[in-house]
């Protein structure tokens, strides 16, 4: 009787057999190779499981956790595994975000869960292994941030932003029997998927996705409303920033900028090049930030004082009310505005103190009455590691028929949701004097909003501070993003001289 055929695999070094597996690009192909023998499989699963963390760095960023590239222990090496598998898992099969918000079934719900924890985990790790000081003829591309826009191509996670209201599961009590154990997680995580969709606001813009529009009446009511309705910071700090808020104001731009039948934003935001839309971070998130992009593109909208009055109380869900931009006649057919923004030395600042009673920029945060939530929570999150930080800019801009001026202040904000990076973004416009040369006290436009991770992109809110206060404030949405790179802006190609539109009643 002839002897058994040993396996060759079982000959060779274990070194080598995970050389072999290194090569296997595919992950059914790795199961595959780790089921040949028990060589293979302690290959890839024995050795303190220090394959999986070559496989994790092979594929994705460094992750915040991981210690560096050089540093390996038998308990880093399987939690390098478990994310591995993780995130391969949610990237592959993701999850049906239909399903999860409009019938509430528990098993995507769950799913969904997860894959936002990994799209979080990965948009944070993105550019975590680009050099401080690159070459500029080298392009740095972000492996995580390819999957994740991937992910977002295959699934609809941002094809059902801001959903109508449905209605709210029943009480646990008052569930069958049969349906209980598939609703055990009621819903996903609001403020989390709130803040995954707004990290991924330049694709929303993207005019290739053809993304589905919802809730645009809503979003109109909110950028239209009061500081007093709809605060932009929240928190017994003031210093978490309201998700929702920010999406309504993405969702508002987005209709405006990528939905053709609207015939306001669309056709000028279509012509422009691609480095001058919208466009992700190029290095990795991190709280606060010493440097802000100089070339920013960008339109506030705006409405007559009786339309606004209308807006605000919900009359626009019954007929539509069209906005105006950019100070344009015509209802914003024009180009976008254009700003240059620059940071200041510490000795240089000019910041009135008229700026400083409308904007509270360098006012400490407000420490608010605690919820019985919050009372249970020390601290908000990220607040004991959150360190102050303030840096002042100075910008300069065309609108209608004459140039304006600008002051402003970014104050870091603490980590939301587990993500860093966030600003406060305080600016005040206002116009020259002619005859004092100073400024002009009559004419100014307060600016308040979040700057997104990254820094790319900033939206807010803009009000009059002589015209009117709480109810009454006269206010409106802006946007501005940073178009920083090869794109060169002509010399008065915002001009609208020909316009006859009251500048003085434009923000």
């Amino acid at each position: 009787m002839a002897g058994q055929r040993s396996n060759p695999f079982d000959s060779v070094p274990i070194e080598t057999n995970q050389h072999i597996a290194s090569y296997l690009t595919s992950d059914f192909d790795l199961c595959n190779f780790r089921l040949v023998s028990h060589a293979t499989h302690d290959a890839v699963d024995a050795d303190n499981d220090s394959f999986w963390r070559r496989r994790f760095l092979a594929v994705f960023e460094t992750p915040v956790w991981g210690g560096g590239r050089g540093r390996s222990t038998a308990t880093s090496n399987l939690k390098f595994k478990r994310e591995y598998q993780k995130r391969r898992r949610c990237l592959m099969f993701g999850a049906k975000y239909e399903a999860a918000l409009t019938r509430r079934e528990g098993k995507e719900i769950r799913k969904g869960t997860e894959a936002l924890e990994v799209i979080r985990e990965l948009l944070v790790d993105a550019f975590s292994e680009k050099p401080d000081s690159s070459d500029h003829g080298t392009v740095y591309e972000s492996v995580n941030l390819a999957a994740v826009l991937n992910f977002i191509s295959n699934h609809d996670l941002l094809h059902f932003v801001l959903l109508p209201e449905r209605k709210p599961p029943p009480p646990l009590r008052q569930r069958t029997r049969s349906s209980k154990s598939s609703m055990d997680i009621v819903c996903l995580p609001q403020q989390l998927l709130q803040t995954i969709q707004i990290l991924l606001a330049p694709a929303m813009f993207d005019l290739e996705r053809n993304l589905n529009h919802f809730s645009f009446s809503t979003s109109q009511q909110v950028v239209y409303g009061t500081s007093v309705e709809h605060p932009i910071f929240e928190g017994c700090h003031g210093l978490d920033v309201n998700p929702a808020w920010v999406l309504h104001h993405i969702n508002f731009w987005k209709f405006h900028m990528t939905r053709p039948a609207e015939c306001t934003l669309h056709g000028p935001f279509r012509d422009l090049s691609e480095d001058g839309k919208p466009r992700f971070w190029s290095r990795q998130l991190r709280q606060g930030s010493d440097t802000l992009g100089t070339r920013w593109k960008g339109s506030y909208a705006y409405l007559d004082r009786d339309l606004i009055a209308d807006v605000r109380t919900g009359r626009g869900n019954d007929s539509p009310i069209a906005d105006e931009f950019n100070g344009e006649a015509d209802g914003g057919a024009g180009c976008f505005q254009d700003l240059k923004l620059d940071l200041v030395d510490e000795g240089d600042t000019f910041w009135p103190a008229t700026f400083e009673t409308h904007l509270r920029s360098l006012a400490p945060p407000p420490s608010r009455a605690k919820t019985r939530a919050q009372q249970r929570s020390a601290t908000p999150e990220g607040l004991s590691a959150f360190k102050h930080q303030s840096f002042q800019f100075t910008g300069e801009g065309h609108d209608v028929a004459e140039d304006f001026c600008a002051q402003g202040w970014l104050n870091a904000l603490p980590a939301q949701q587990g993500v860093p990076g966030w600003q406060r973004m305080t600016m005040m416009k206002y116009y020259e004097d002619l005859q004092t040369g100073g400024v002009d006290h009559d004419s100014l436009w307060a600016y308040e909003g979040v700057v997104l991770p990254g820094g790319q992109i900033m939206l807010g809110r803009w009000w009059s501070p002589g015209d009117g206060v709480g109810s009454e404030q006269y206010s409106g949405p802006f946007i501005l993003w940073c178009v920083d790179g090869p794109e060169v802006v002509e010399e008065g190609e915002v001009s609208n001289e020909d316009e006859d539109v009251d500048e003085d009643n434009l923000p």
